[in-house]
């Protein structure tokens, strides 16, 4: 069968088949999950790439910053360890190290090689933030990287099928869950398998040697698309800088995007220095949440792959927060990354006023992460997850309480309590907490956590725009500040 990969109908068939794909393996992973973080969070994501680690097409549900690390951590890191000659057949790869995969320990990227007539033809891909790697629970509170947990350099979990028992065992040993971890460990091995099952079915059904002319078509299309999005956009620099609460001091953020024809580039120069604390931002998390922003901002309906992030691109001065020593502290690293977006819309809501969104109080997650022992002494350690609400939008307000930009879903109140000794006697809006504007943002949450294990209890909080709140843009108000509140003191209003 000879396959015209120049007719967009052929290829909008075909892309579509690879993005249900992905959907098939983001299916067998969610639903055999076993922790409340993978399963109810969908704090993961399932991604194809090509034979040389490009990202091809990923989950229909994904994490955005997921989809970008994986192929860098591939590319980078993978193939120079375990070069593509290596690898057999039932070969499974795996890390956990932060500056190879999204700058914290407890996201887990995996890699499986797709063969096909002997040679590798795909990659099938996930990350999944495991429940819990040891050291301390995800937090701001570390001081550097081998506090935040057992760190995993690029081991073969499986060799040619057969599994590596001892790394399961090391694992196992070094988790206060290892029943979750190893159960979610299995459903990422079987969400690539599926992926690779799926992806030889593909090729055989279209009698195709490759996926290779197949990528080449999808990406140029997709780079076409951003090279066009950029050069509506008049050449410049445009700039913008916020504050951030940090933990012990506040961090300054700045960008400079400069657009140049068909090109972009941010250029974070000015920005605050690395801390001794656990919100530093990896470079592959810095770098993919530049690349969201930019193709949220300017080409966001068009198949995003590997095509899209090629006219654009990105830095940090070494040592900063956003480009940090391979030992620096990062588990909450999110508390930071996460504002990256925001930052970059600020900075072109002058030129681009139609398409920005203002800041978002779900940028960053608020995490609350209950860790303890319970009375019959099995431990136990669960985190949930808070939204504030969407930045207002032109022409529509925010959303209440969303995820953005991380695109997590929130663990049912009656899940989260069955995992952890607590009640969550509430959560309800706050009024008036968007900002006001034309459009106004999203409302923010209030939640009530209280303890009844009859125990002390360890809670980890991350949180964020308490000092500064999140800002508006083109004239909107800032939204209401976040506050924590402990015991008996007075509840927010």
């Amino acid at each position: 069968m000879e396959i015209d990969f120049n007719d967009p109908v052929a290829l909008q068939v075909m892309w579509n088949r690879l993005v249900f794909i992905t959907d098939q393996a983001d299916l067998a992973l969610g639903r055999t999950a076993f922790s409340p973080i993978v399963r109810e969070n969908h704090d993961y994501v399932t991604v194809l790439m090509d034979p040389d680690g490009n990202a091809l097409a990923q989950c229909t549900l994904a994490i955005p910053v997921f989809i970008s690390t994986l192929p860098m951590a591939v590319k980078e890191h993978f193939f120079r360890v375990h070069p593509p000659g290596t690898l057999k057949p039932g070969d499974v790869l795996a890390t956990n190290d932060a500056r190879i995969g999204t700058g914290h320990p407890p996201d887990l990227v995996m890699v499986t090689p797709i063969f096909h007539q002997g040679r590798i033809v795909a990659y099938a891909g996930c990350i999944a933030h495991l429940p819990d790697v040891g050291g301390r629970p995800q937090s701001p509170d570390s001081v550097d990287v081998f506090e935040e947990g057992i760190r995993l350099p690029i081991l073969k979990f499986f060799n040619e099928g057969v599994i590596n028992q001892d790394v399961f065992d090391i694992i196992a040993s070094s988790s206060r869950l290892p029943e979750e971890v190893l159960g979610d460990i299995n459903s990422m091995v079987a969400a690539n398998e599926v992926m690779r099952r799926e992806v030889v079915g593909f090729l055989e059904e279209y009698r195709l040697d490759t996926l290779t002319d197949l990528a080449r078509a999808i990406y140029s299309r997709s780079e076409d698309y951003m090279r066009r999005a950029i050069r509506e956009v008049p050449d410049g620099v445009y700039r913008a800088e916020m504050k951030l609460d940090g933990v012990n001091e506040d961090v300054t953020l700045k960008a400079a995007v400069h657009v140049i024809g068909d090109r972009i580039h941010v250029d974070y120069a000015g920005t605050s220095g690395e801390v001794e604390n656990g919100i530093n931002v990896a470079p592959h998390y810095r770098i993919a949440h530049s690349l969201y922003a930019l193709k949220c901002l300017l080409d966001p309906t068009s198949p995003n792959n590997e095509g899209c992030a090629i006219p654009c691109t990105d830095e940090a001065p070494e040592g900063s927060i956003l480009n940090p020593r391979p030992t620096a502290a990062g588990a909450a690293r999110n508390l930071v990354g996460h504002t990256i977006p925001s930052l970059i819309f600020r900075a072109m809501a002058e030129v681009l006023p139609d398409r920005v969104q203002a800041d978002s109080g779900g940028a960053p997650i608020w995490g609350i992460n209950c860790t303890g022992v319970r009375a019959n002494g099995q431990p136990f350690s669960s985190i949930q997850n808070f939204h504030g609400g969407q930045g207002g939008r032109s022409g529509l307000d925010g959303n209440d309480t969303l995820s953005f930009p991380s695109n997590c879903k929130v663990t049912p109140v009656e899940i989260y309590e069955r995992s952890v000794p607590v009640v969550i006697e509430s959560k309800e809006l706050i009024a008036d907490s968007g900002g006001a504007g034309e459009y106004r943002g999203g409302l923010g949450q209030r939640g009530v956590i209280r303890n009844i294990s009859g125990a002390p209890m360890s809670i980890y909080m991350n949180t964020e725009h308490v000092k500064y709140p999140c800002f508006g843009v083109l004239g909107g108000s800032d939204g209401a500040p976040g506050r924590v509140v402990r015991g008996n003191e007075p509840a927010p209003s």
